[in-house]
């Protein structure tokens, strides 16, 4: 079962802007998990804005990520890319699911982050 996502300072990559957007990013998909084990009447109310925080969020941090990355010549970042892609795509699919109002995946969706 899926659980809070607790700050560790273990996650510092010493770039003090990513480390807040990473810090930022936790505290969105634990403000996600708190809906998704609330009531069903607080899932139906906050879920579509709690959603759209964290997917803009992500997409925000993904691309200043993306752009560090090419400005600093770091090797990996087309792989880095990929692994973005490939999580905003899935994001997407779960996001396409719970739409759907399948109950059962709001744990998935938090096992996913």
């Amino acid at each position: 079962m899926a659980s809070r996502i607790e700050w560790n300072d273990e996650y510092l990559l010493g770039i003090n802007e990513i480390d807040l957007q990473h810090k930022q990013l936790l505290k969105l998909a634990n403000d996600l998990y708190d809906v998704t084990t609330g009531s069903l009447e607080n899932y139906k109310l906050q879920m579509p804005s709690v959603l759209k925080k964290l997917t803009d969020y992500t997409e925000y941090h993904f691309k200043n990520e993306e752009d560090f990355m090419e400005k600093h010549g770091y090797i990996e970042t087309s792989a880095h890319k990929m692994a973005h892609k490939g999580f905003i795509n899935e994001v997407g699919t779960q996001i396409k699911l719970l739409s759907v109002k399948m109950w059962n995946l709001p744990q998935n969706f938090m096992i996913l982050l």
